[in-house]
């Protein structure tokens, strides 16, 4: 009797051991991993960063007297590769991103702008483009924006650089985004070896999300029924959100009540007149994530063709972005600018005879 109690009590430790194990190997369904991941990112203080954004198609035929000068622009367009590096960590602030635009073609060009950011100024390098006159005395110099400066001459409240609490708040509506969206119709898994991953991504998991035309009436009405009233909900009640986008209540009673009123109004009506005129719509995103659970890769390819009176033609973007060295020390490769490198907006426009006139409005 004690035998075969005691070969039972075996049995289950190996079997609780076991479940256990496989506990811990098991991918979590689409929607939990995504979940999981975006409560992670809240944990993210550091990390090095790469990405690009290319036009693999981008077909709108040109008409009318402009013909000539709308063909040559659609022909850079296609030929043309953004792409970028940088790094950040939280405290005390820092980013950089070195931005790069690569043209291919009869005119070739490629150029860099540096930015550097922390929590009160941001310095722009002046990029080096052959084909203007950049003066020597401001060339390869960075522009220097004092955003508390910047928001004394505006009247507006110092742009909000806690990058925290963006994040938390995109957690939030990404959360409240997944809890409205039906698992099945718009998410999946994808074997890691199947989601053609860069080789120096250590993803565990990927996760798929994908929306074409046949989805797109049940996604709007989820927005407009669900999704968006619980996000005016979410900044209604959160006043740190609220100051951070710079609204106001009385701007988000606006919103709610546009909302009500397409809610009133015939939405499948709306969608069936996009679709008489969206010949395509296809959005492939794939999410990798790690071991630990945080997101580490995203791609997505986005294609739309569209058959109208005013518009006819077709684009396909594609955007990578990968992230690296979570939580360890961020690589910067530019650094705060030294006092020598520095000019302020005022030398540049005195320098450039105006070119770079108003930019310094848009912050």
């Amino acid at each position: 009797m004690f035998k075969r109690k005691f070969g039972f009590a075996i049995v289950a430790l190996l079997m609780t051991v076991a479940l256990v194990l496989g506990g811990c190997t098991k991918d979590k369904s689409p929607k939990d991993a995504l979940q999981a991941s975006m409560s992670k990112s809240a944990d993210i203080k550091s990390y090095n960063f790469k990405g690009s954004m290319v036009f693999e198609d981008f077909n709108f035929p040109a008409e009318g007297d402009s013909a000539a000068e709308a063909a040559a622009v659609l022909n850079l367009m296609k030929s043309a590769e953004l792409s970028w590096t940088g790094a950040y960590r939280a405290d005390p602030m820092m980013m950089e991103l070195n931005l790069q635009l690569a043209l291919k073609g009869d005119l070739a060009i490629t150029f860099n702008v540096p930015v550097v950011m922390t929590e009160k100024k941001i310095w722009v390098k002046i990029p080096n483009i052959p084909m203007l006159p950049i003066p020597e005395t401001v060339k390869d110099k960075f522009v220097e924006l004092d955003l508390e400066e910047l928001a004394k001459e505006s009247g507006q409240p110092l742009p909000n650089m806690d990058v925290a609490k963006s994040q938390k708040f995109s957690n939030d509506v990404m959360g409240i985004l997944f809890k409205h969206l039906d698992e099945k119709t718009y998410l999946k898994s994808i074997k890691v070896k199947d989601a053609a991953l860069p080789s120096d991504v250590n993803a565990s998991q990927v996760v798929q999300f994908h929306l074409d035309q046949s989805q797109l009436e049940g996604f709007v009405n989820a927005v407009v029924e669900k999704i968006a009233p619980e996000i005016f909900e979410l900044l209604s009640t959160n006043a740190e959100y609220r100051d951070m986008m710079q609204l106001k209540q009385e701007d988000l009673d606006e919103m709610k009540k546009d909302l009500e009123e397409v809610k009133s109004g015939e939405v499948s009506k709306t969608i069936d007149e996009i679709k008489k005129e969206l010949k395509k719509l296809d959005i492939t995103a794939n999410f990798g994530i790690d071991k630990k659970d945080y997101p580490i890769y995203t791609d997505a390819k986005i294609s739309a063709a569209i058959e109208s009176e005013d518009l006819t033609g077709s684009v396909a973007i594609k955007i990578v972005s990968q992230t690296t060295g979570i939580n360890e020390e961020p690589k910067f490769e530019i650094g705060e600018p030294k006092a020598e490198e520095v000019v302020t907006m005022e030398e540049v426009q005195a320098e450039m005879g105006g070119m770079f006139g108003g930019f310094e409005e848009e912050f």
